[in-house]
């Protein structure tokens, strides 16, 4: 004969293994780069007043985008950095009910701008670097 004391350790055995099988736990970490990485300072490579576009277009290659302007176009350089982790636990049948949720998420870009005058020489620039203060995890 079985002891009520074997009975009810059996009888949390399973119900340990029908909330094991009947949760799921997901871990996901994502990373997301949009566009080229912006390589080289601009205060080494451009010079206003003699760099020209064809400079440009071989240093930094084509930009994200072009605005044209009467007096002159604008070059748009963009490089995203984007990093999310998550993590939940959840009962996924019949009720689909979420019982925990984590989500972190981090996003950076640089940007440069490029002014150009309508002969094409750079008339200006500005730079924005927020990429290395991105984290790892």
């Amino acid at each position: 004969m079985v002891s009520i004391r074997e009975r009810k350790s059996c009888g949390k055995i399973l119900a340990f293994m029908v909330l094991s099988v009947g949760l799921t736990c997901s871990c996901s970490i994502g990373r997301v780069y949009i566009g080229s990485e912006i390589k080289y300072d601009p205060r080494d490579k451009i010079h206003i007043g003699t760099t020209t576009k064809s400079d440009i277009l071989g240093i930094y290659g084509p930009p994200s985008r072009i605005q044209r302007q009467y007096d002159g176009d604008i070059f748009v350089y963009l490089y995203l950095r984007k990093n999310s982790s998550q993590f939940f636990i959840a009962v996924p049948y019949p009720i689909r009910l979420s019982l925990f949720r984590y989500a972190k998420t981090q996003q950076k870009n640089d940007s440069l701008a490029i002014l150009f005058d309508k002969d094409g020489v750079v008339k200006n620039y500005g730079f924005q670097r927020g990429t290395p203060e991105l984290t790892q995890f």
